[in-house]
C-alpha cells in the first residue's frame, strides 16, 4: 500500500513538475515572440529610412529568434532588393511563400519578377495575390499587373489593368498616368494628351503629368496650349524647385516659338 502511495506520489510530482516547465516554456515563447516582433518592427522602421544595413541587422536578429516567419522573409526579400541583389531578393520572397506568406509578398515579388522581365511569372503571382478578397492593396496589385502586360506587348489588357487600380481608387490619378505611358509607349499620342490634360484639369500642379505633356506634344504646334498648362502649374505649386523647373520650360517653349 504504501508502495502504491509512493508512486502515486512520484507520479503527482512528475505531472506538476511537467506542468511548471510547460508553463516556462510557454512564457519563454510568449517573450521571444515579443522580442522577435519588436526586431522585425525596428527592421522596418529602418527600411522605411532608407537604412539599410540597419534594416538587415534587425530583420536577421528576428528571424534567428523565430525563424521563417512570412512577414520577416518578405522584410529581408526588400531589403536586399535595396542592395541591388535581386538573386538573394528572389530566394526570400521564395521562402516566405514556402511558409505560407499572403498576398502582399505574392505581389511583392510579382513587381520584382517585372523588373526582371519573367511578365508571365509575374502575373501569375498577381493572380494570386488577387484570390484574398481582404487584400486592402490591390491597387498595386493591378497597377503592377498593368506594367507586365505592358512588358508583353498587351495593351489592351494592361489598359483594363490599370483602370481597374483606378477603379479601387477614384481619387489618385497613379493608374491614369501610367495608362497615359502606355498610350505613349504603343504610339497612341492623342490616348496619351487626352489622359494628360484630364490629370492636368484635376491637379494642375501634377509635375509628371504636365513633364510627359510637353514630351507627348514635342514637334507639335501647340505652344499656347503648353503655355497656359505651364502657367497654370508655376501658380498652383508651392514648390520652389517645381516652379523653378516650369520657368525654364516656359523659355525654352519661347526659343522654340522664335525658331518656328
Amino acid at each position: 500500500m504504501k508502495q502504491l502511495f509512493n508512486i502515486a506520489l512520484l507520479l503527482s510530482l512528475l505531472l506538476g513538475l511537467n506542468a511548471c516547465q510547460t508553463q516556462a516554456e510557454k512564457r519563454l515563447d510568449e517573450n521571444s515572440d515579443k522580442r522577435a516582433k519588436l526586431q522585425y518592427q525596428l527592421g522596418l522602421d529602418a527600411l522605411h529610412k532608407q537604412l539599410v544595413p540597419k534594416a538587415f541587422e534587425h530583420l536577421y536578429v528576428s528571424d534567428k529568434i523565430r525563424p521563417n516567419q512570412p512577414e520577416t522573409l518578405d522584410a529581408i526579400a526588400y531589403a536586399w532588393r535595396l542592395r541591388g541583389d535581386n538573386t538573394k531578393a528572389e530566394m526570400f520572397y521564395k521562402k516566405a511563400i514556402k511558409h505560407d506568406a499572403g498576398s502582399a509578398t505574392y505581389n511583392n515579388y510579382g513587381s520584382l519578377l517585372v523588373e526582371l522581365g519573367q511578365y508571365d511569372k509575374a502575373i501569375k503571382n498577381f493572380n494570386l495575390a488577387l484570390e484574398d478578397p481582404r487584400y486592402r492593396n490591390q491597387t498595386f496589385v493591378f497597377i503592377n499587373m498593368g506594367d507586365a502586360y505592358v512588358g508583353l506587348n498587351k495593351l489592351e489588357e494592361a489598359v483594363l489593368a490599370y483602370r481597374k487600380a483606378g477603379m479601387l481608387d477614384k481619387t489618385w490619378v497613379y493608374p491614369q498616368l501610367k495608362e497615359a505611358a502606355a498610350y505613349t509607349k504603343f504610339n497612341r499620342p492623342n490616348y496619351a494628351q487626352a489622359l494628360y490634360e484630364t490629370i492636368l484639369r484635376k491637379e494642375p500642379s501634377n509635375q509628371e503629368a504636365l513633364r510627359e505633356l510637353i514630351a507627348v506634344l514635342k514637334g507639335k504646334s501647340e505652344q499656347q496650349l503648353l503655355r497656359l498648362y505651364i502657367l497654370k502649374f508655376i501658380e498652383t505649386t508651392s514648390e520652389p524647385l517645381q516652379k523653378a523647373w516650369a520657368k525654364d520650360q516656359l523659355i525654352i517653349l519661347e526659343k522654340v516659338k522664335e525658331n518656328e
